[in-house]
C-alpha cells in the first residue's frame, strides 16, 4: 500500500483565468454593424449590429457615416438619422448604455431633419456631438444628461465634427446658402447666459454667402484651419482674436484664405507651420501656415475627399482612384501608393508599423507603412465610409483623422 502526503493545505484556485484582451480596430461599415479587429491578424475581435434608426426620413441612411470614438475604454458610434449615441464596452463590443437627446425634434430651421453626420469628441467627462438641427450637444459621458447645448444663430446645420483645444470647443457650421460660420465656445459651460460663444466667424448676424463649411477645422496654434466647399478656399482664423482698445472681440478674425480648384470635403491637418488637405481637383495641398501659399501639391488620378493623417514625416491620405497614398511631408513626393478595389473616402491610422484604411470594396486593409505592400486584409460586407480607430489597451486610443464628413480626435 502506497500512501501520499502534503506538508501544505494549500490548494489551486477554482477561480476562472482571467480573461485576455488584445488591441482592437473598430470600424463600421454601409452594413450597419461595428466590427472589432485585431490589428496584428486582421481576426475579428467581436461585431456590434446597431439598431435601426429611430428616425426613417430617409431609409437609404441607415449607414455609419461617422466614425467609431474610443475614449475611456468605451466605443462612442453616432448612427446617421437616429438621436442615439450607442456606448460600447471596447474590450467585449457589449452594449453599455444609449444615451438619447432629448427634445431634439424642435429644429430651428425649415426642413431640417436630425440627424449626425460628424463623429462625436470626448473630453473630461463630456461628449460632444454636432447634428443637422443646427444644435451642438454636450453630453455627460456618464449620465447622458445634455449639460449644455448650442444652436447656431441662423439655423445652419452643422455636418463638420467639433474640435477641442485647451479651454474651449471650436465648431464650423454648413450655413444656409452659403453662409457658413466658425465658433469658439467654453468646453465646459457652452454659450454666455444669453446663448452667445466666445467668438463667431465671421461675426454674428454678419453674412458670409461664398462659404459653406462641410470639412471639421483643424488647430494648431495660434490658427484654426477649416475648407470651404462652395467657395474651394482654405480659411486660417486665429484662435485668440486680438484685443483692441481694451475691448474684448466677439467676431473672429481671418488670416488669411487659399484658393484651390475643387470642392474641400477634405479636413486639414495642421502640423509644424505646415497646413494639409485633400481636394475634389484631384490633389492634396500642403500650405505654409505663416504666408497661406502652398509649398508643394501632390496630384493623384481623382478627387481626394479623405483627410490627410500624418506620421513620422510621412503623410497619408485616400483617394477615390482607389489608392492610398504615403507621401514625404518635406517635398510632396511619392513614397509608396497601395491600390485597393474601390474609393478610399475615409481616413488611414497609422499604428504599430502599419497603417490601416477601409475602402468601398468592403475591405479593411493593414499595409506596411515603409514599403505600402499588404500585410492583411478583412472583409467587411459593405462600404466603408467612415475611418478606423484603435485601442491598444495600455491607456492610449488613437482615432483617426476626419474624413468628408466623418471626424475624429487624437486622444494620445
Amino acid at each position: 500500500m502506497i500512501f501520499f502526503a502534503a506538508c501544505k493545505k494549500n490548494f489551486s484556485s477554482d477561480n476562472p483565468l482571467s480573461t485576455a484582451y488584445y488591441p482592437n480596430i473598430v470600424l463600421g461599415s454601409d452594413n450597419f454593424v461595428l466590427y472589432s479587429v485585431d490589428p496584428n491578424t486582421g481576426k475579428k475581435n467581436w461585431e456590434y449590429s446597431m439598431p435601426s434608426a429611430t428616425f426613417n426620413v430617409l431609409p437609404n441612411w441607415k449607414i455609419l457615416k461617422p466614425s467609431p470614438l474610443i475614449y475611456n475604454d468605451m466605443v462612442y458610434q453616432a448612427a446617421v438619422n437616429s438621436d442615439t449615441i450607442y456606448k460600447l464596452n471596447a474590450k467585449t463590443g457589449a452594449l453599455v448604455a444609449k444615451m438619447t437627446l432629448p427634445g431634439h425634434s424642435t429644429v430651428s430651421a425649415p426642413n431640417h431633419f436630425f440627424t449626425v453626420m460628424g463623429t462625436p469628441m470626448a473630453d473630461g467627462k463630456l461628449i460632444y456631438l454636432a447634428t443637422t438641427n443646427d444644435t451642438l450637444y454636450a453630453i455627460d459621458t456618464g449620465t447622458a444628461n445634455v449639460v449644455w447645448k448650442f444652436g447656431c444663430p441662423d439655423g445652419s446645420p452643422i455636418v463638420a465634427s467639433p474640435v477641442i483645444y485647451n479651454s474651449n470647443v471650436y465648431i464650423a457650421s454648413q450655413g444656409l446658402n452659403g453662409n457658413a460660420h466658425v465658433y469658439c465656445l467654453d468646453k465646459v459651460n457652452g454659450p454666455d447666459m444669453v446663448g452667445n460663444p466666445i467668438w463667431d466667424y465671421p461675426g454674428l448676424g454678419v453674412l458670409n454667402t461664398t462659404a459653406t463649411f462641410n470639412s471639421s477645422p483643424s488647430i494648431s496654434y495660434p490658427y484654426l484651419y477649416v475648407g470651404g466647399y462652395i467657395d474651394s478656399n482654405m480659411y486660417c482664423i486665429s484662435l485668440n482674436p486680438p484685443v483692441v482698445a481694451g475691448v474684448v472681440p466677439t467676431a473672429g478674425v481671418l488670416r488669411w484664405t487659399f484658393k484651390a480648384l475643387g470642392n474641400i470635403l477634405s479636413s486639414p491637418t495642421a502640423y509644424a507651420g505646415m497646413c494639409i488637405f485633400g481636394c475634389n481637383d484631384f490633389n492634396v495641398y500642403c500650405v505654409d501656415s505663416m504666408t497661406g501659399l502652398a509649398k508643394w501639391k501632390f496630384h493623384t488620378n481623382s478627387q481626394v475627399n479623405s483627410s490627410p493623417i500624418i506620421s513620422n514625416q510621412v503623410v497619408y491620405i485616400g483617394s477615390y482612384d482607389y489608392n492610398l497614398y504615403a507621401i514625404n511631408i518635406i517635398n510632396g513626393s511619392k513614397k509608396w501608393s497601395f491600390a485597393t478595389k474601390g474609393l478610399i473616402k475615409s481616413s488611414p491610422v497609422p499604428y504599430g508599423g502599419n497603417v490601416y484604411v477601409g475602402s468601398y470594396d468592403g475591405y479593411l486593409y493593414a499595409v506596411d507603412s515603409a514599403f505600402g505592400v499588404l500585410k492583411w486584409n478583412y472583409k467587411i460586407d459593405g462600404n466603408i465610409q467612415c475611418s478606423p480607430a484603435i485601442d491598444d489597451y495600455t491607456g492610449i486610443q488613437y482615432n483617426s483623422g476626419i474624413s468628408g464628413y466623418n471626424t475624429s480626435s487624437n486622444n494620445n
